[in-house]
């Protein structure tokens, strides 16, 4: 079984009950590691970061984010809202007592996490880094950003006329009401598509609309990726089971655009402390992209970032990977957030 599974667990003020990997820092100078997993993971998708980073004195923390694991999994799309989210994981902070240096890290759907964590608790944090996905800004002011459901219709449309293939087709089939059962009753297939050893797969099988519900459901077959072994296989399947409902979740939340108002006029009226109208991200800021990445496209983020990073503050790492780079690439991804961790290069790098 793999290391740095979670050890701890902690029913929070919400009800919501957490399970988390939290090894404290043996170095009491270096700071502590927050890692968010995205979609469809659990802190099993850092085992390489944290394994690495705890061996160099560094603490780690990393829950199973909210949906998934061992940590509570409701329906009700309103828990999923990032200030909600946000609130839970900073009680996990305070339980912890973490006060000093903390590094923000999220992959995929966790970017939502970190970036909420950013907007209501940015006091909290030191330096920040984004993996495969960008900053998610508020929807406030003259910029900003949401995915509801003509914003997925848009930025389909989009992509498919630069790219040949819209970008974000599966988020439809992850919207319908069964969903997560019928992933979970073709939870093979789903795992083969999404951990691919062919990265090219998500183009034609993954992000058109309807590929990926018909790829999934008449159980094809793709071989999966060098990184995760048969044990890694086995611990997949037995903490999703057959019930992958919770997880999508995040995706119906987002398209059903719950939270994004009630958001903007807290921003708007000055009730949110650490993020205000036209704010940027004033903290050291990594961004770590897969060149190979057919969904989450590396340009599109790199320019995102950009737009919402202060001047000086941003720094871009290029992986030749796909969309799971702290995996593929998990000694070159390590050695790029290593050097970040410590302040060693900046501007933008390929690897």
């Amino acid at each position: 079984m793999p290391s740095f599974l979670p050890n701890k667990s902690l029913t929070l003020p919400s009800g919501t009950t957490y399970s988390y990997v939290y090894h404290p820092a043996s170095d009491p100078n270096k700071p502590t590691l927050l890692f968010c997993h995205g979609f469809p993971s659990t802190t099993h998708d850092w085992r390489f970061q944290l394994a690495y980073f705890s061996s160099l004195g560094y603490g780690v923390l990393a829950p199973d984010m909210l949906g998934y694991g061992k940590t509570s999994k409701p329906t009700d799309l309103s828990a999923y809202i990032g200030q909600k989210m946000a609130a839970d994981i900073v009680g996990i902070l305070d339980h912890e007592k973490i006060v000093g240096e903390l590094v923000g890290i999220a992959h995929d759907w966790g970017v939502y996490a970190l970036s909420s964590l950013v907007i209501y608790h940015g006091d909290r944090f030191t330096k920040l880094v984004f993996v495969s996905v960008a900053f998610m800004p508020p929807k406030v002011g003259k910029d900003g950003q949401t995915m509801d459901y003509e914003t997925l219709l848009q930025v389909n449309a989009a992509t498919e006329k630069m790219l040949g293939y819209p970008c974000f087709g599966y988020w439809f089939f992850f919207n319908e009401p069964d969903a997560g059962k019928t992933i979970g009753e073709h939870w093979e297939s789903f795992y083969e598509l999404l951990y691919a050893e062919d990265t090219d797969l998500w183009q034609k099988h993954l992000a058109p609309v309807g590929a990926a519900k018909t790829f999934i459901t008449t159980d094809q077959h793709a071989k999966s990726a060098s990184y995760f072994t048969p044990e890694d296989k086995a611990y997949f399947h037995s903490v999703f089971g057959a019930d992958y409902s919770a997880p999508t979740c995040w995706y119906k939340r987002s398209l059903a655009g719950l939270g994004v108002e009630e958001e903007r006029k807290a921003i708007e009226a000055g009730e949110v402390k650490t993020w205000k109208v036209d704010s940027k991200l004033d903290k050291e800021t990594l961004l770590v992209t897969g060149t190979r990445d057919a969904v989450c496209i590396p340009e599109i983020g790199r320019q995102s970032m950009r737009k919402f990073t202060e001047e000086g503050k941003l720094r871009i790492v290029d992986l030749e990977a796909g969309h799971w780079v702290q995996l593929e690439k998990a000694t070159e991804f390590n050695q790029a957030l290593l050097n970040f961790i410590q302040g060693a290069g900046d501007g933008e790098t390929k690897l």
